[in-house]
């Protein structure tokens, strides 16, 4: 009795050997029948003399950005501020191996296949977008690859991890950019205090020379700027004010002056406003102005409220200055900017709030095209109230005008027997829709019922539309209101899936 329990524990135990011996044997064919890649980075292959001579080096620049190196020691701490940065690029197609290919073909891909995979690690110091120094190692990652056989694990390195190879080649050339940068720079510093550029026309002369890729190009153009003058040094910043990085460099109360598109400085506007240009012509030039929201370049970009005040405590209109800015001009504040809706009540040019601009769209009496929905106490038109109670768009399909009713009732009557085909075409619509307003105008107490029970109207659907979305498009009978409308209305459901 005692000896049957072994004898069974004993049969589990072959069973579940006999599992994992299955289970190892179909691990192995599947391997050796998908075959495997490895990839390994070829020290061998860096094209850059061995490091050897440098650990740190003092620079004329801080260092920002992601890759801030140790080895870059700033020589003070009021120096222009440098962003390096670091990338691995691929630097060309991988290299086809003939040999190698044939003897893969000829062995039946026990030999497996290699080629070499191309890479450049690129080491950059940039200085407001320009490159002034760059260090390129390359190297390359060996590749073998095989369909049926496991042999490119004889050759180690990364299994089907081409990233960790590249992650240990970054690592490993460092020390080259190292001493590519410092060896670079040390030249470049050379070269700049044999020049020792100290007049404008010498500081010139390097930065479009020698500087014009050096680390010590800021250098050069803040010794530029210490050249100004004490009198008309505005006008002298504005001569130079096209040398990239120039105006980065300038105080504040300098800088102000020179932020913005060509012709809409502050030094432009000031200038023109003193020949008589109107301010409120400038603003809309302004507004026109403002670029492709892909296309910022040579905007506003870098205007703060520490700029703009030193340009309102100088003289320019407060409304000229508010809107030196990146932010988009509405289509409101256009539409202000052309019909000359850009002042207060003394006359004052100013930027309206998005409140106000919305409020310029609408009427406040009932002699406009369009009827509001809403009165100025923002509740329902009473017209609206009748015709959401007369219903007319649940009664579509129960007869001609019934359905003439709809809101789009050109489409609505096409769906009737008979009256669809009636109205068919051009012509039909047209009748459809003439019949449609007819019969919600009518339901909702008549013409002069609509006119007189609304104190708010507007000249435009677009300004209706934009308005009644804006103010109301939230509120909880927002959906009934515009049903109602369109009854009247018929082109303004159009117009609403316009407004965004």
């Amino acid at each position: 009795m005692t000896l049957r329990p072994s004898r069974s524990i004993s049969k589990t135990k072959r069973s579940s050997i006999k599992r994992t011996g299955v289970s190892l044997l179909g691990l192995s064919l599947a391997i050796l029948l998908t075959g495997c890649q490895t990839y390994q980075f070829d020290r061998d292959s860096v094209s850059a003399p061995t490091p050897q001579s440098y650990s740190t080096g003092t620079v004329p620049f801080t260092v920002v950005g992601d890759e801030r190196p140790d080895w870059l020691v700033p020589e003070s701490a009021d120096v222009p501020e440098v962003v390096v940065t670091r990338t691995t690029e691929m630097a060309g197609a991988p290299d086809f191996d003939g040999l190698s290919f044939l003897g893969y073909m000829v062995s039946l891909t026990l030999i497996p296949y290699h080629e070499e995979r191309p890479y450049a690690d690129v080491y950059a110091l940039t200085w407001q977008g320009e490159t002034l120094l760059e260090s390129r190692v390359n190297y390359s990652i060996d590749n073998y690859f095989s369909v049926y056989f496991p042999t490119p694990m004889m050759f180690l390195g990364s299994l089907g991890d081409e990233a960790a190879e590249t992650a240990i080649a970054t690592d490993y050339v460092t020390d080259y950019h190292r001493d590519n940068v410092l060896a670079t720079i040390d030249q470049q510093r050379t070269e700049f205090e044999q020049l020792n550029p100290q007049t404008a026309e010498e500081i010139a002369a390097y930065l479009t020379g020698p500087g014009a890729n050096s680390v010590y190009r800021p250098s050069a153009v803040l010794r530029l700027i210490d050249q100004a003058p004490e009198t008309d040094a505005l006008a002298y910043h504005a001569a130079n004010s096209k040398i990239p990085g120039y105006i980065d460099l300038l105080p504040v109360r300098y800088q102000a002056w020179m932020i913005g598109p060509n012709s809409l400085r502050g030094i432009d506007l000031e200038t023109r406003l003193a020949q008589g240009v109107n301010a409120d012509q400038l603003l809309v030039q302004m507004l026109n102005a403002y670029p492709d929201q892909y296309v910022r370049s040579g905007y506003y970009t870098g205007m703060t409220q520490a700029h703009r005040q030193v340009l309102k405590d100088a003289g320019l209109p407060e409304g000229l200055v508010d809107r030196m800015t990146n932010e988009a001009p509405s289509n409101q504040l256009l539409a202000a900017a052309k019909t000359g809706k850009l002042r207060d009540e003394n006359g004052n040019i100013r930027i309206p709030t998005q409140e106000e601009l919305l409020e310029q769209l609408v009427r406040h009496d009932n002699q406009g095209k369009y009827m509001s929905p809403y009165t100025s106490d923002d509740v329902l038109a009473e017209w609206v109230n009748s015709a959401i109670n007369a219903n007319i768009g649940s009664t579509v399909g129960t007869g001609v005008g019934a359905a003439a009713g709809a809101y789009l009732g050109d489409k609505a009557l096409e769906q009737v027997p008979f009256v669809g085909s009636f109205l068919g075409g051009a012509v039909g619509a047209e009748v459809g829709k003439n019949i449609g307003r007819e019969t919600a105008i009518s339901a909702s107490g008549g013409w002069e019922a609509i006119r007189g029970s609304s104190d708010r109207s507007f000249d435009d659907l677009s300004s209706m539309a934009r308005y009644l979305k804006a103010k109301y498009g939230h509120t909880g009978n927002f959906a009934d209101a515009m049903d109602a409308t369109r009854q009247i209305y018929p082109e303004l459901a159009e117009t609403l899936a316009q407004v965004r």
